[in-house]
């Protein structure tokens, strides 16, 4: 089975990042088919918005280590170049908005990668973590051009050096997403948010200079 599933129902194009066993993790594979996805969305006038969430109990665990620490896999430099920085860019110049239904954890990269989109969504019982420091990275996937903004300079600074897991009551508590939905009726919510997006003016202006910021 595909690591990235693709529907469109009513306008709406829904993006699952699909390897459950691995919380959703990235690999190559996958890292690659959500560009292809993203593109699509871009170009299917169809399409009027976007949802992206993760299959089973989470949305993305961020970048599969196991990719990394391989002596032949692509290597770090390469999985920013090539994986999360193209993912970042293409969402900020997504014509069309795209919304982030985070089901379960969001760690690392999916943590960022959710927030970068244009509404964020938790339910009850999901929780976002900066995993960076506990492997001696900095935040990536645009974590530190787009959270300080979202929470504040202090609270993004110990976000992610201290790596504290956030559950979705204090994430929508500190400005961090927009709303947490109830556990029993996720799923709904997030499509009824979903359809009012595709019925409303869905042009929206792309984020300039991305390359850059992703890179701060």
């Amino acid at each position: 089975m595909s690591s990235v599933l693709f529907t469109i129902e009513n306008h709406i194009a829904f993006i699952t990042l699909n390897r459950p066993g691995k919380l959703n993790a990235f690999n190559r594979e996958m890292a690659l088919l959500l560009q292809a996805r993203l593109d699509e969305c871009a170009s299917l006038h169809e399409v009027r918005a976007v949802c992206l969430t993760g299959a089973g109990k989470g949305f993305c665990a961020g970048q599969d280590l196991t990719e990394i620490t391989d002596p032949e896999g692509v290597g770090m430099a390469k999985i920013l170049e090539e994986h999360f920085n193209p993912i970042v860019t293409k969402i900020r110049k997504l014509p069309k908005p795209i919304l982030a239904a985070v089901n379960g954890v969001a760690a690392g990269a999916g943590a960022n990668i959710a927030l970068c989109c244009d509404i964020v969504v938790a339910a009850q019982s999901a929780s976002f973590i900066q995993a960076f420091s506990k492997i001696g990275l900095i935040p990536d996937s645009g974590g530190t051009y787009f959270l300080p903004r979202l929470v504040g300079w202090q609270k993004a600074s110990a976000l992610s050096m201290l790596g504290d897991k956030v559950g979705a009551a204090e994430a929508e508590r500190i400005g961090m997403i927009y709303k947490v939905l109830p556990d029993e009726d996720f799923t709904g919510s997030v499509l009824s948010i979903a359809t009012t997006l595709a019925k409303l003016p869905t042009r929206r202006w792309p984020t300039r200079n991305m390359l850059l910021i992703i890179r701060l």
